[in-house]
């Protein structure tokens, strides 16, 4: 795998997360690219069949994400050699993918899950090193594919209130001051209820404010703002006023089972609110 980088101090970060970084190819399978600072407009480099590992900030991710729409990118917040690794690793497999047969969908899905699970590893174990006295919470096997029955009392899907979502992601943050957030990894129901609250409200929701909304680590958002757009749970679509910037909604089959799922608690009971 060929690794070309944007600069010395890039090339040194590629090189503490263990991977090798060419000076003198002519043809790179990974660009590695550092736009913490800035976003260059437009996109300095003609290779578009290369594999892109994006060092980004929530002040850049926006203008960045816009930039390389259409392009194999995966970007990274901070400078940890784990979380380096783990997406150097994935976009690999990825470019290799692209040159050779396309895989079935369901072995597409299986492996994005297995370097999602990975690259939640390397955070976790990146954040334990940086802080000598943090101790890893023991997380429930997740790999058990247990599916709830179809509810027979399923209700009419009205939609809810944009105060009763409100209050429920507000319930959810009460959980972080009982118990370790890593206890609650996964970040794919605040990401549908913070946009089915914008969506109500008519509010726009651009990558980096959502990357907020999910209460993860910005890198693990961006997977999974990717993994549910390849989903379809997720639509993206450009700002009409400004292109360097990039909107998240929820498509409107997401927000129809959404609405479903509180219309079926409120006729069981409801939220309490």
């Amino acid at each position: 795998m060929t690794i070309i980088a944007d600069g010395p101090e890039t090339a040194d970060m590629i090189v503490a997360a263990g991977w090798a970084v060419s000076d003198h190819a002519q043809a790179a399978d990974i660009l590695a690219l550092d736009w913490r600072a800035q976003v260059p407009n437009p996109f300095p480099h003609t290779a578009t069949d290369c594999g892109l590992l994006v060092l980004v900030s929530l002040a850049t991710i926006d203008a960045a994400d816009a930039l390389l729409a259409g392009h194999s990118a995966r970007f990274v917040f901070g400078t940890s050699p784990a979380l380096i690794a783990a997406e150097l690793s994935e976009l690999g497999s990825l470019v290799r993918g692209a040159r050779a047969a396309d895989p079935s969908s369901d072995e597409r899905a299986r492996l994005q899950s297995l370097a999602m699970e990975l690259a939640r590893l390397a955070e976790q174990l990146g954040a334990i090193s940086e802080d000598d006295d943090a101790s890893g919470a023991a997380l429930a096997d997740r790999g058990l594919a247990y599916q709830a029955e179809d509810p027979l009392d399923r209700a009419p899907a009205r939609p809810p209130s944009v105060q009763r979502i409100r209050h429920l992601i507000a319930m959810r943050r009460l959980r972080d001051r009982f118990f370790s957030a890593e206890l609650f990894a996964d970040p794919a129901w605040d990401i549908l209820l913070d946009l089915a609250a914008s969506r109500l409200e008519g509010k726009p929701v651009s990558v980096s404010s959502l990357c907020i909304a999910a209460a993860v680590p910005p890198t693990t958002a961006l997977r999974w703002i990717r993994m549910m757009t390849d989903q379809g749970l997720l639509e993206r679509r450009a700002d009409p006023a400004d292109a360097r910037r990039m909107f998240v909604d929820l498509s409107d089959a997401a927000f129809d089972q959404l609405c479903g799922w509180f219309a079926l608690v409120e006729a069981r009971g409801g939220l309490g609110v």
